[in-house]
């Protein structure tokens, strides 16, 4: 249970991180007084105001604010459906961008215990960041789905080569996470 106390702050964070970025950037609707007013009482003010021979307009004074035409509900209701089709598009790149940098750090981990000469600890943590890598692969966009997918195929055959040959493995595992981080920066 401690272990996955980690996993389930950073969810938590992140949840609650995309639902403040969604609260700052979701544009709230703002009726201006003339809308709220339905159009017959602005028609009567107007008139009232044209046919009284004390208030005669100039071309300096106001006049009664002219009725915008009322929003559509189809309208504004596509609208705001592109904005939640765009902000979920966003969400799920977050959490994408989320997974492979906890893949990159736990693979810094494994690096870290290859290093100390602890196979199993190194063995273990690269499991980890494969489980890491198969959330993100299942949050990403289509364009990064493809090297997602080399990323595991990587860290698979690195894996199977830790028991045979673990010298070089460290500069391969270094190797891959930097194209993590790259494909993590290329996508935000």
């Amino acid at each position: 249970m401690q272990a996955a106390l980690p996993y389930i702050a950073t969810a938590v964070a992140a949840v609650l991180l995309s639902l403040l970025l969604q609260a700052l950037i979701w544009p709230r609707p703002t009726l201006s007084p003339a809308v709220l007013l339905p159009s017959a009482t602005l028609t009567s003010t107007a008139s009232a105001a044209t046919s009284s021979p004390t208030a005669r307009p100039t071309p300096a004074s106001p006049t009664a604010p002219v009725a915008s035409p009322a929003p559509t509900p189809a309208g504004d209701a596509r609208v705001l459906r592109l904005e939640l089709l765009d902000l979920e598009e966003q969400d799920r790149q977050l959490w994408s961008a989320l997974y492979l940098l906890r893949a990159a750090t736990q693979i810094d981990d494994a690096v870290a215990a290859l290093q100390a000469n602890d196979l199993a600890e190194a063995d273990r943590t690269l499991l980890t960041a494969y489980r890491s890598l198969d959330r993100a692969y299942a949050f990403s966009a289509e364009q990064e789905k493809g090297p997602i997918d080399t990323f595991r195929l990587q860290l698979s055959a690195i894996r199977d080569d830790l028991g045979l040959r673990p010298e070089g493995a460290d500069r391969r595992l270094r190797q891959l996470r930097q194209l993590m981080l790259s494909l993590v920066d290329e996508g935000g």
